[in-house]
């Protein structure tokens, strides 16, 4: 059962709600209205490296010549 973050479309009251499997229903614990609006929540993102792009996905060299020095 997941914890969600809504937000009350009456007062602007911003809360979190246990919400279990088949019961859609969550009502603002401020105001006591049912309208309300489930929040994206928050996340952190770490970038580890010096980037992925630039050391797996290496576009090959055009007419599949190599770029090697003799």
């Amino acid at each position: 059962m997941p914890i969600y973050r809504f937000r009350c479309d009456r007062c602007g009251t911003e809360f979190r709600e246990l919400v279990r499997n088949g019961d859609p229903r969550v009502r603002c614990p401020g105001c006591g209205a049912d309208a309300v609006t489930r929040l994206l929540s928050r996340f952190g993102v770490i970038y580890k490296g010096s980037g992925f792009y630039t050391t797996d996905y290496r576009r090959k060299s055009e007419g599949g010549k190599t770029s090697e020095k003799s």
